[in-house]
C-alpha cells in the first residue's frame, strides 16, 4: 500500500533556523552556527548546550580508518594528526578565511566533545585543544620549520639537482626535509607536506615546451588552494628549449610567497656551476626556514 505525500509529510516537521537560534528538544537544546565554506556553502554546525557537544560537519575531520575505536579514549590519536593535516589541506585548505570566522564564533563556547563526520570523536581536553589549535594554524597558513622539495624528472638529471639542494639544506641544519618525486608520490600527501612545512622548492624539466605534467598538476592545486606564507625556490632543466624555470617563476609571482634565491636551470645535466647554484639555493632556503623572520610576500632575494 502506498503512502500519499501528505501522509509522509505528517511524520516530519520542518523548521528553518538562523545564526545563533536555539531549538529545544526537551532534554537537549540545540544552538546553530552558520559556517559557510567550511567547506560547503550551506555548512552549519550544531552545538548541544547541555552536553557541550559540537556536531561540526566536515570540520575537524581526518582521513584514515577507525579500526575498532571511535572515541579518542579508545585509540591512539597520534596516528591521526598527519591525517588531519592531509584532510584539511586537500579538502578545506582553500577556505582559510571562512575557517577563521568559524573559529571566532566558538572562541567563547565551552566544547567538551567534537563530532566530525570524518575521523575520531574528540573528547579529551588536550585533544580538543590540539584540534582547534591545528585548524587555527593551518587556516592562517602557518607552518613548521621544514622543507618540501617536489620535482619531476624524466632521465634523472632534475632528480640529481633536487638531491644536491636537499643535501645542502640538511648540512645547514634543516632536520625535517621531505622529498617527493611527483611521478611516484600521491598528490594528497604532497599537499599535506606543503601545508605542514614553511619551505617549498619545486623543480621540473621542460616537457613539450611546458612543465612536466605532474608538476603542473601540483602548482595548479596549490594555486587553487590560495597557498601563501611560504618561502619558495625553484629549479629546472632542459635540452634545447628551456621554459620550465620561466613557468615556475610565473607561478611564484602569482602567489604570496617570498622567493629566497635565484633559480637553478641546468642544460642536460649538472655541471660545476649549476651545482654551486644548487648548493646556494639549499643554503639560503635553510637560513630562511630556520629563522624566526616573518615571510614577506612577493619579495625576491637575488644572489650574485
Amino acid at each position: 500500500m502506498g503512502l500519499s505525500p501528505n501522509t509522509i509529510s505528517n511524520f516530519f516537521r520542518k523548521t528553518s533556523v538562523k545564526e545563533g537560534e536555539e531549538l529545544s528538544l526537551g532534554k537537549n537544546t540545540l544552538k546553530f552556527f552558520m559556517t559557510p565554506m567550511v567547506h560547503w556553502p550551506e555548512t552549519m554546525m550544531t552545538y548541544v548546550q547541555e552536553s557541550k557537544a559540537l556536531f561540526a560537519g566536515d570540520a575537524f575531520g581526518t582521513f584514515g580508518t577507525l579500526d575498532g575505536g571511535v572515541i579518542d579514549t579508545e585509540l591512539n590519536p597520534d596516528r591521526y594528526w598527519d591525517e588531519m593535516v592531509r584532510y584539511y589541506s586537500n579538502i578545506v585548505g582553500k577556505y582559510g578565511s571562512p575557517v577563521q570566522r568559524a573559529l571566532k564564533k566558538f572562541s567563547d563556547v565551552e566544547i567538551q566533545t567534537i563530532c566530525s563526520t570524518h575521523g575520531p570523536v574528540w573528547t579529551l581536553p588536550e585533544n580538543i585543544k590540539h584540534v582547534l589549535g591545528m585548524y587555527d594554524r593551518m587556516s592562517k597558513y602557518e607552518a613548521d620549520k621544514g622543507l618540501v622539495i617536489a620535482y619531476g624528472s624524466m632521465y634523472g638529471n632534475t632528480e640529481q639537482l633536487a638531491e644536491a639542494i636537499a643535501s645542502e639544506a640538511a648540512a645547514c641544519g634543516v632536520k625535517d626535509i621531505v622529498m617527493h618525486n611527483l611521478s611516484k608520490s600521491n598528490l594528497s600527501y604532497v599537499i599535506q607536506d606543503v601545508f605542514k612545512y614553511k619551505g617549498l622548492i619545486i623543480g621540473s624539466p621542460t616537457y613539450n615546451a611546458r612543465l612536466f605534467p605532474e608538476v603542473q598538476n601540483l602548482i595548479d592545486e596549490l594555486s587553487n588552494k590560495n597557498l601563501k606564507n611560504r618561502y619558495f625556490g625553484y629549479f629546472g632543466g632542459h635540452t634545447w628549449a628551456g621554459t620550465s624555470v620561466r613557468l615556475l617563476g610565473k607561478f611564484a609571482d602569482s602567489m604570496k610567497f617570498e622567493i629566497v634565491s635565484n633559480p637553478v636551470d641546468i642544460k642536460q645535466s649538472l655541471n660545476e656551476d649549476s651545482y654551486a647554484i644548487a648548493k646556494q639555493l639549499g643554503k639560503t632556503m635553510a637560513d630562511k626556514v630556520l629563522s624566526d623572520d616573518e615571510i614577506v610576500p612577493n619579495k625576491t632575494t637575488d644572489l650574485e
